[in-house]
């Protein structure tokens, strides 16, 4: 079964609750092929070739679960990694998505040598794509910025200022960086791109379950008619 896929993209989600979340929203309006027999649950979309998993939480399982899909399908050009994030800018609102022109490493701390952050660059061409579609968008904004990744749940106003200090990002999430990696690693493209669940403040935790459904469902639309 597995040798007739051949996916060019593979959308991966860090919780199954998102991956759950995308692909019912996708069924809706493609038919979707549900696979049970890889390590990960998966769905297909034959009409767009795109497989949609679960990524795992955190950069490091993130990247081992995209490594282990790019494995199975060789045929994989791009890497997303979608999912909710926590606002860091006054500009953008719940339910807004953010397309991540790139990606830095918020918590990759470096105490002998003095470098950069690990930064990693959007897809090109996905983006330029995502740009044009976007004006036609309306209820919701998609924005075009860097995306801060590091493995910590910001859940105060001054932690949240003190990463879009850092990084210079819009918003920040989790799995970006380890979905970056594993792309560069296999030598195909990257692209993070994030719904706006939450102002990374002490209400983070609470408003990122009242407000989920309201993210995905936008993030799901932004991803059906682009990949469409």
């Amino acid at each position: 079964m597995r040798a007739a896929l051949e996916p060019r993209i593979l959308v991966l989600c860090p919780l199954t609750r998102e991956w759950s979340f995308l692909v019912s929203k996708f069924e809706a309006s493609v038919h979707v092929e549900r696979l049970h027999k890889l390590k990960i649950e998966a769905a297909y979309i034959p009409n767009w070739c795109v497989l949609v998993a679960p990524g795992g939480h955190g950069k490091t399982q993130f990247a081992v679960q995209a490594q282990y899909l790019i494995g199975q399908f060789p045929s994989t050009e791009l890497v997303i990694c979608a999912g909710a994030a926590g606002s860091l800018s006054s500009r953008l609102s719940v339910g807004d998505v953010v397309v991540g022109t790139e990606t830095v490493e918020h918590d990759y701390r470096q105490l002998f040598a003095s470098r950069p952050l690990p930064r990693f660059p959007g897809h090109g061409p996905s983006i330029d794509g995502l740009r044009r579609l976007a004006h036609g968008i309306s209820g919701f904004q998609v924005a075009f910025d860097v995306i801060a990744s590091g493995d910590e749940d910001v859940v105060t106003s001054e932690r949240a200022q003190a990463i879009r200090d850092q990084t210079g990002a819009a918003c920040v999430a989790w799995e970006g960086s380890g979905a970056a990696r594993a792309a560069l690693f296999n030598g195909i493209g990257s692209l993070e791109i994030r719904a706006v669940t939450d102002a990374a403040d002490k209400e983070a935790p609470q408003q990122f379950d009242a407000n989920l459904p309201i993210a995905l469902a936008n993030l799901a639309n932004l991803l059906r008619l682009w990949l469409q």
